[in-house]
């Protein structure tokens, strides 16, 4: 399980409401803050700390229904479709939005979700 790394602010890293789990944007950050070197390697820790949020409420990447995706530069769309595709494996895929924006120094990969939980599990 990957541990995740501290928030930068004062906010969750996720939140269950009923059966709805919300996560905050995650980046390439390690659990020492310290940030994954290129592109499909901020991407993979990314993922692995979304799939961390996730667990903090009981959730997986089966239960993901929509996701946001920010990229820093928009060459790199294919190349992170690549890699988004070894986690989202399922049919139907999770909803997606994909923007380029400008993020913190050096990152060039977020993501953040959205979940639904079956009714009967906790």
């Amino acid at each position: 399980m990957t541990t995740l790394p501290p928030p930068a602010g004062p906010y969750s890293a996720s939140v269950r409401r009923d059966n709805l789990v919300f996560t905050a944007g995650q980046c390439g950050y390690h659990a020492d803050r310290s940030l994954a070197e290129g592109l499909e390697n901020q991407i993979r820790v990314a993922l692995h700390n979304l799939q961390a949020a996730l667990a903090l409420q009981s959730a997986t990447l089966a239960d993901v229904v929509s996701v946001n995706v920010f990229l820093a530069h928009s060459e790199d769309f294919d190349a992170m479709n690549a890699v988004y595709r070894e986690f989202f494996t399922a049919d139907p895929l999770p909803a997606r939005t994909t923007v380029t924006v400008g993020l913190r120094r050096g990152v060039l990969f977020e993501v953040n979700a959205q979940a639904v939980l079956p009714q009967h599990r906790d």
